[in-house]
């Protein structure tokens, strides 16, 4: 059993691009984006931080899983901005991550939300197997908050090879 959550693990390592739904195999071929704005008052509004494609894919007729830009500007006036996946992975990218939290330009949840899928390995896999099963069947975080311990993460993904779960 454990062999099979390993090569289930190694299989789908990476981040699920939140466009096209295809895991992002590499942090080169990754990058985060969000979109900015200002309120009635001139305060910049900063929302929707996503991991995405970095560029068109080829298996997807060349769709582009990023933000248009110029339809983003006219329909809703915002302005898209963002990083390569690669500067907000490992200890200077968990740092860039926590000033972006400490800046609070970013909705806090969000924010989090991509702290845990960029940092934590076996989350982005334990995350999306959660919205396709029912979340009763998947051990809940001993820390709360959608926070599981690497254990935790190892004890999802063997209940779901045991139950021959299968990822599209």
């Amino acid at each position: 059993m454990r062999g099979n959550c390993t090569k289930l693990r190694d299989k789908f390592t990476g981040w699920r691009c939140d466009s096209c739904g295809d895991f992002i195999t590499s942090v080169q071929a990754g990058w985060v984006e969000w979109l900015a704005s200002e309120d009635k008052h001139g305060n910049d509004v900063l929302s929707g931080p996503r991991p995405v494609h970095r560029g068109p894919r080829q298996k997807a007729r060349k769709h582009n899983c990023r933000y248009d830009p110029l339809e983003e500007f006219r329909s809703s006036k915002t302005i898209v901005e963002g990083l390569p996946l690669d500067r907000l992975v490992g200890p200077d990218g968990l740092m860039v991550l926590l000033s972006l939290l400490a800046e609070g330009e970013l909705p806090r949840r969000e924010i989090l939300e991509l702290v845990r899928r960029v940092q934590i390995p076996g989350y982005e896999l334990v995350r999306s197997l959660s919205r396709t099963r029912k979340r009763s069947k998947l051990t809940a975080p001993v820390l709360g908050h959608r926070c599981y311990l690497q254990s935790e993460i190892q004890e999802v993904l063997a209940r779901t090879t045991g139950n021959n779960f299968i990822l599209d």
